[in-house]
């Protein structure tokens, strides 16, 4: 009977010192990278772990306790291996579900100059034709960017365009934005702060092309 009660006791002792660590501090998990990851990528539980720190050391990083937190987020930033994945570093609220990337040039005064980042939503205009018969509609509203890069010019650099690419929620967004990035121009303008201010229209014409057609 003493042999048993030292083994169920001995037992309770190392549940202990698992739960709380061997000096008998709280402990707390915190979530960092399994492997280096890029500006734009998407994080999961495959390129995310946790690690077992004291909790007052946790509490100071304010850092993520489950990579639960970070279903659909993406990386700001560059973030190294085994490294912490603090909160400045990653855009939360991504796309959860399934999407198609696409990339496209587009020039940098259509795209506030270059002035995004991944992670951030956007709303995507394509304008067909030119003058008063130009038509403007919507292609994508609260697109996820994924990246965002200087389209390169051989030896002299970077074109002055952009190549942006973005997570688009459907085939058929994907089809309209594959038809006019080769036959219109493109607009991204941000979303990422505009809630649900989503408007009533859909595309718009010139004032002639109005007036034209309420004849």
């Amino acid at each position: 009977m003493v042999v048993g009660a030292l083994l169920v006791s001995t037992a309770a002792l190392a549940a202990f010192l698992i739960v709380t660590g061997a000096g008998g501090t709280p402990q707390q998990s915190i979530v960092i990278s399994r492997r280096p990851l890029v500006a734009g990528e998407r994080l999961d539980n495959t390129t995310l772990a946790t690690k077992t720190v004291e909790r007052k050391t946790a509490n100071s990083l304010h850092g993520f306790t489950s990579v639960d937190e970070l279903a659909g987020a993406v990386a700001l930033a560059p973030i190294g291996e085994g490294e912490l994945v603090q909160r400045s570093a990653v855009l939360t609220g991504g796309p959860a579900g399934p999407t198609r990337e696409f990339s496209f040039p587009i020039d940098r005064d259509r795209a506030l100059n270059g002035d995004l980042r991944p992670g951030e939503r956007v709303d995507v205009l394509a304008t067909y034709g030119s003058g008063s018969d130009a038509m403007t509609t919507v292609l994508a509203r609260d697109a996820s960017v994924i990246r965002i890069a200087d389209q390169k010019s051989g030896a002299l650099g970077s074109s002055g365009k952009l190549i942006i690419t973005l997570a688009l929620a459907s085939a058929d967004q994907l089809l309209d934005a594959a038809h006019a990035a080769q036959v219109a121009s493109i607009t991204v303008v941000r979303s990422t702060l505009a809630g649900n201010t989503i408007g009533t229209r859909s595309s718009t014409t010139g004032p002639l092309a109005r007036a034209s057609a309420g004849r």
